[in-house]
């Protein structure tokens, strides 16, 4: 792990239920998670907000109203839950958007940190299950009101974070597959990280392999002892899939909801022969390493991880620069579809048309998309500029925008400009 910057590197994972924030400082070796307590691993953050008498913002743990004490101005809750509807928040007579809530949440969150907050700049990576456009927005909105540089935010899922915890570990365990083993919306679900050495550069994916419903309809009417020994049952059918036909070498649960109270039979077969470990703060950790990546403090592995939100296609562009006909890139693939964007000024030499290639990260023939100038005003040749845009709204979504500049004094600019969506 190469070192040589001062700035604090936050991985922050959200869900409905709590936050979690996983630092890393020249002050510290390995990231760190936040624990409430200090010198406690009491990591989970809750997802609740409280405003006191004196009118300063706290975290709140759900529990009621102490008896004697001055009441609390405002309690929120569900704020998770806001920020994916859009929903407005009206609470002591304000109303608060999701991106100010948020913000509110951030800033009480980030005051946990105020010693290694001061006088140094912010490197954030916020991870969530499912990262969307709208989502994003409010995100980035967020960390912008707490006055982090827009260039130094980044998004990704929870199977990047995956990615990102697991190849930071150390080698020999993730050589081969890795397993994800976590508990969510009633039901165990298993996922594999595999690496596919046979590309240069090799690409990591990460996917969901088995899901096994545990709730109250799988129960039934079964009494706490049968349904411990067929809640270790479903478990280990479970698991026998995930390392079906798979050189699995680690296992990493995430949550407590796996303990040998009930899974005895289960993590035996686990542990046989593979490396296990339990925990409650991979996500977070995965984002601290993946915003450890982007500002260079991890050297290069030679690994591409192709996720859901990983664009898979690399874009470039016919241009002739100092003479010489060649390919301009564009964006690169292997990155999230959010970071993804690129803004370039050029001068067309007589074309009336614009020739974006697209290749996919796997190889595969290139694609060329022609987006045509239609109605650009006719002028000596050489004598326009034009400014392109290109971003993408979901992994396989790019929009490429095109504005007519003119030619300084020579040539005013038309006010024209031209849009296209490639799909992939």
């Amino acid at each position: 792990m190469a070192q040589g910057s001062s700035d604090l590197i936050l991985g922050i994972e959200l869900n409905e239920g709590h936050a979690q924030l996983t630092y890393f400082h020249p002050s510290v070796k390995e990231p760190l998670t936040l624990s409430r307590v200090p010198g406690a691993e009491d990591y989970m953050l809750p997802m609740k907000l409280r405003m006191d008498a004196g009118g300063k913002w706290l975290l709140w743990d759900g529990e009621p109203q102490e008896e004697g004490g001055e009441p609390d101005v405002c309690r929120i809750s569900g704020i998770y839950e806001k920020l994916l509807s859009g929903v407005t928040v009206t609470a002591d007579g304000r109303s608060f958007a999701p991106e100010e809530l948020l913000g509110i949440y951030f800033s009480v969150c980030f005051d946990m940190l105020k010693v290694l907050v001061q006088n140094t700049q912010l490197q954030v990576m916020v991870t969530v299950r499912d990262l969307t456009e709208q989502l994003g927005r409010v995100l980035v909105a967020a960390l912008e009101a707490n006055g982090v540089d827009r260039k130094r935010i980044y998004l990704q899922d929870y199977l990047s974070s995956f990615y990102y915890y697991a190849v930071n570990q150390k080698k020999e365990l993730w050589y081969h597959d890795v397993a994800l083993i976590e508990y969510v919306d009633e039901a165990i679900v298993g996922y594999v990280l595999h690496i596919d050495r046979t590309t240069r550069p090799a690409i990591a994916r990460a996917e969901k392999v088995a899901r096994q419903p545990v709730g109250e309809q799988v129960r039934g009417a079964m009494k706490e002892q049968d349904w411990r020994r067929e809640k270790d049952r479903l478990f280990f059918e479970l698991l026998k899939k995930v390392f079906e036909r798979r050189d699995v070498t680690v296992s990493y649960l995430v949550g407590d909801y796996f303990n040998k109270s009930w899974a005895e039979r289960s993590i035996q077969f686990l542990c046989y022969r593979r490396h296990a470990f339990q925990g409650q703060n991979l996500y977070s950790k995965g984002a601290c390493y993946a915003a450890m990546e982007r500002a260079g403090l991890i050297t290069d592995r030679g690994i591409l991880f192709g996720g859901r939100d990983m664009i898979q296609v690399n874009l470039q562009m016919e241009m002739r620069i100092r003479g010489k006909e060649q390919l301009y890139p564009l964006v690169s693939a292997g990155i999230n579809w959010y970071e993804a964007h690129h803004v370039c000024e050029f001068i067309p030499d007589g074309e009336r048309e614009i020739r974006i290639t697209s290749q996919p990260m796997t190889g595969g023939e290139p694609v060329v998309h022609m987006m045509r100038l239609t109605g650009l005003p006719k002028r000596p040749n050489r004598a326009t500029r034009l400014r392109m845009a290109i971003y993408f709204s979901a992994p396989g979504r790019c929009h490429v925008e095109i504005e007519d500049l003119g030619f300084g004094e020579i040539c005013r600019a038309s006010g024209m400009s031209w849009k296209r969506e490639l799909l992939f």
